[in-house]
């Protein structure tokens, strides 16, 4: 099925990435495509859970929640494949530098704050799974109000 698409109707959800791109022509395009893909998911998702009709249950926030887990548990993976391919990139000579320098030496930089990021990336996986599983049992039902014994006559 296609993307979803502004008020046709026939809207569905990308569920699969290869509903966006097509893994038989892969380009670095297309790996750049699903990256603002999920920067611009990210971006809607501030502005729905910023109104009442977009976050109007505990339910909501629980689903959001957990994919959002599952989202930043993939990062590492993500920011390791990265790593990786830059450093092979740098060794083999396959770089250059806009002002003739070696790129060995912004690569490695690179990989430091990328190392960084995926740690932080597995915290931020780890701190979200938390915090999806103590919501799991809170529902849109308040509890009728306790009276105390100084509230009765």
């Amino acid at each position: 099925p296609p993307a979803r698409t502004q008020g046709t109707g026939t809207e569905t959800p990308v569920d699969d990435f290869r509903q966006v791109i097509d893994l038989g022509q892969l380009t670095s395009d297309d790996t750049v495509t699903l990256a603002r893909t999920a920067a611009e998911a990210i971006r809607g998702l501030n502005r729905t859970t910023n109104s009442p009709a977009g976050l109007d249950q505990p339910s909501a926030a629980y689903d959001i929640i957990g994919a959002l887990s599952l989202t930043a548990s993939r990062l590492p993976q993500l920011i390791t494949q990265i790593t990786r391919w830059l450093g092979q990139a740098a060794s083999t000579g396959r770089l250059g530098h806009d002002f003739g320098e070696d790129p060995a030496t912004a690569v490695e930089a690179t990989a430091i704050f990328l190392d960084a990021a995926r740690r932080s990336a597995a915290a931020l996986s780890g701190d979200l799974d938390a915090a999806w599983q103590q919501l799991a049992p809170v529902n849109g039902t308040p509890r009728p109000a306790r009276t105390s014994q100084q509230d009765q006559p």
